[in-house]
């Protein structure tokens, strides 16, 4: 099992660039929450690439019906010393984690994290663990509706 994660970056100088990690085994979780680290780093798009795809009839990706999509929306985060994830799939409604209360908020371009629910970076690493080696939304952790 694998997924793949898809970040931008904000430069110093203004410009954006974008990063890419396929994760294949769990050190490269580690790996890849240590990028989500960097400074500029934004929230990155996980896509498991062991779950289903769906055609996309909203027109996500082009003509409505001609592309597939991911049948899941999951995001993670690494912002001042904390880790945020959101999840959902057609069995689960659009979560967040149920974090420490004293977690800051976190707004992103196209994600938004609400305070009290960024967790330590080692639980993060746990739960992506999970999706990883499962497929499934992770149990390791507590969820929160957005």
């Amino acid at each position: 099992m694998s997924f793949t994660a898809v970040w931008p970056i904000a430069n110093p100088d203004g410009t954006e660039t974008a990063d890419e990690l396929t994760v294949d085994a769990p050190e490269d979780v580690d790996a890849l929450l240590g990028r989500l680290a960097e400074p500029g780093a934004g929230p990155a798009v996980v896509e498991h690439g062991d779950r289903p795809l769906l055609d996309d009839t909203e027109g996500l990706l082009g003509a409505p019906g001609r592309a597939k999509i991911p049948d899941h929306d999951v995001a993670a985060a690494v912002h001042g010393g904390y880790g945020y994830l959101t999840y959902a799939d057609p069995d689960h409604d659009y979560s967040t984690l149920d974090g420490d209360p004293d977690s800051p908020e976190y707004r992103s371009e196209y994600v938004d994290y609400p305070a009290g629910s960024g967790v330590p970076v080692g639980t993060l690493a746990l739960a992506l663990k999970d999706f990883l080696a499962t497929g499934q939304r992770p149990t390791c952790v507590g969820w929160q509706t957005a």
